[in-house]
């Protein structure tokens, strides 16, 4: 028991302390749906949906995002991110749009792995180099999302 309440004071301090950043997770979760993404144009997001932070290992952390993306008039070719205020997003009619969850992996607070799922848009697997209509599913050792909904519910009720 104290081991575990450790466990969740470390994840705190390292959340606040800047080693873990929600921010640069979305980041890369979005840099590399638009490296996946068979789209001339950059996808940004529109929304976010939830987080969740938790602790893997010694020095591993992931963080688990849910957001939704849509298509931007910026090209893939143009150089500039997706989130360059010039970049707008494209009319409703015309925009490809997504739903995505994701799971960044840390190790001593660098971003080692992302993995990146996403339904409505098209992507290529690099396994095939086909086309997926609905997702790219990239798989880590990460638990599925109904898992850590479950593990950050029983946190919340021992922590407070």
């Amino acid at each position: 028991m104290k081991f575990f309440l450790l466990a969740i004071a470390a994840v705190q301090i390292l959340h606040c302390s800047g080693v873990l950043s929600t921010k640069n997770a979305l980041r890369a979760s979005v840099g590399k749906l638009n490296e996946i993404t068979e789209i001339n144009n950059l996808c940004a997001v529109n929304g976010r949906r939830g987080k969740i932070v938790y602790r893997t290992g010694k020095l591993w952390y992931n963080v688990d995002l849910v957001f939704s993306v849509k298509e931007t008039v910026c090209s893939k070719n143009s150089g500039l991110e997706f989130d360059d205020s010039s970049c707008h997003f494209r009319s409703r009619k015309n925009a490809a749009k997504g739903i995505c969850k994701s799971s960044v992996e840390y190790f001593a607070g660098k971003i080692v792995d992302v993995d990146v799922e996403c339904r409505g848009l098209r992507t290529i697997d690099s396994r095939s180099l086909e086309s997926n209509e609905n997702s790219i599913e990239m798989r880590a050792r990460r638990m599925p999302l109904r898992q850590v909904y479950k593990r950050v519910k029983q946190v919340k009720r021992i922590v407070g």
